[in-house]
């Protein structure tokens, strides 16, 4: 829906009844209402405790901030030097001598030391998890293990414990043993998967056609989001059940997951995966286009889409030998650019706003058409970084939050994604001094200090 000063600009036929069309003129009030303050409402997982044991690998890092903000009580164990994460961060741009990384995903965190290579610090730790709900453990594999201090020990001292291993090839196979001392990074986790040899430019020549990564640490973010997704179940089975459990994660497989229909493409044609680009692996147009000031997001889904396109560029000379959607399927990439030139030629033509009023307008006028075959093309703009943080629309959702802190001052993170109205997550503090909440905790816990 889009707002006019006349009446609300809807794109669908659903929504063109008198009752919907007044339900949608509250819009900002229900939108102001759901996204507003979140102090009085209840967290959805604040009696659970995590307890967070990292070395410099961020999907851990990052999953138990994700629970922090649904939340838990976040405890992070580093040993007395401090975690190496303290250290990654571009173009070496710290804070009060802290990474940028490690501070935006310190959300919610309480942070502590314990030295684990200690009969102390196992003690302490076996304490702490004694009262524990989750452990995630994002060392080493194998390593905890090793000090007794693992799943297979701590499980026996507490049996609902949620004990969650993050690392590059999981916990159990030969080659998990055989590859456990290579560090867990998102590099090494996108090209164990295969995911590089797919992005890039398809068209460039020899030496240009070399493997290219997903965006910056898209691997640890998968992982961490499956990590999640898995810790939350495992805690639904536990409240059910009284039952604890192990959940592996193995990065190398979050990234080749979310690779998906790729996949299973490649093994029913036979055919190995190549990379196409601009181009998408179902249908076609579907990707980013130069405009006259900027560039463009074009996707037209079904024939019904593509012809309302055509209609919208006024190129309908093409719809005779481009009619079907099997026409457009990235089988024949050659193909496929014969098309291509002459959409790139007439978006170019305009501008960035122009295109997007064009595909409003029409796709409004569509929307009253019961049989739907005027279609719903859609073209947006494609945001610089700069544009989405100056974008209303985001600060009414509360997309981005500004910190101030004490020792660092102002900076800006992003805030929780999912916009829950009864339950909401919340970033209550960033705070990460080594081992800042040793009194806290360790009086809390019960833990013995010397």
């Amino acid at each position: 829906m889009k707002e006019t000063s006349e009446k609300p600009l809807v794109f669908s036929k659903h929504l063109t009844g008198k009752a919907t069309l007044e339900h949608l003129t509250r819009f900002d009030k229900l939108l102001t209402e759901m996204m507003g303050s979140v102090e009085e409402k209840p967290e959805a997982i604040d009696d659970i405790t995590v307890v967070e044991v990292s070395q410099a690998n961020f999907a851990g890092i990052i999953a138990a901030g994700m629970l922090g903000e649904f939340g838990a009580e976040v405890i992070k164990v580093e040993p007395p030097e401090g975690d190496p994460a303290r250290k990654i961060t571009p173009y070496g741009q710290r804070l009060n001598g802290i990474g940028l990384p490690f501070l935006m995903e310190s959300r919610n965190k309480y942070h502590i030391t314990l030295d684990l290579n200690s009969a102390e610090g196992q003690d302490n730790f076996r304490k702490l998890v004694s009262k524990a709900d989750v452990v995630i453990d994002a060392v080493k594999p194998g390593l905890m293990d090793s000090l007794e201090i693992g799943y297979r020990q701590l499980s026996q001292l507490n049996p609902g414990l949620v004990y969650v291993a993050i690392s590059p090839y999981g916990h159990y196979t030969s080659k998990a043993k055989e590859l456990c001392n290579i560090p867990d990074t998102d590099l090494t986790a996108q090209a164990a998967s295969g995911y590089p040899s797919l992005t890039g430019n398809p068209e460039a020549p020899d030496p240009y056609n070399y493997p290219v990564k997903a965006g910056i640490w898209a691997a640890w973010y998968m992982s961490a989001a499956l990590a999640v997704a898995g810790t939350l179940t495992a805690l639904l089975h536990k409240r059910r059940t009284g039952e604890g459990q192990m959940v592996d994660v193995a990065t190398n497989d979050a990234t080749s997951a979310w690779q998906g229909f790729q996949i299973v493409w490649g093994f029913t044609m036979e055919k190995p995966r190549v990379r196409v680009g601009n181009f998408d692996w179902c249908l076609f147009p579907y990707g980013y286009y130069e405009a006259k000031d900027g560039y463009v997001t074009v996707a037209s889904v079904l024939d019904a889409d593509f012809r309302g396109l055509l209609k919208i560029l006024g190129r309908w000379d093409l719809e005779n030998d481009w009619r079907f959607l099997f026409d457009r399927i990235t089988d024949d990439v050659e193909k496929l650019k014969t098309l291509e030139a002459e959409l790139k030629k007439e978006l170019a033509k305009h501008a960035r706003k122009e295109l997007v009023s064009k595909t409003l307008s029409y796709s409004a006028k569509a929307a009253r058409d019961r049989l739907r075959s005027k279609g719903f093309p859609i073209i947006i703009e494609t945001r610089s970084p700069r544009e989405v943080l100056e974008e209303k629309h985001w600060q009414i959702r509360k997309t981005f939050l500004e910190m101030n802190l004490p020792v660092c001052g102002k900076f800006m993170i992003p805030a929780s994604v999912p916009k829950m109205s009864e339950s909401p997550p919340r970033v209550k503090w960033i705070k990460c001094g080594l081992g800042e909440d040793n009194e806290y905790v360790y009086k809390k816990y019960g833990l013995g200090e010397k």
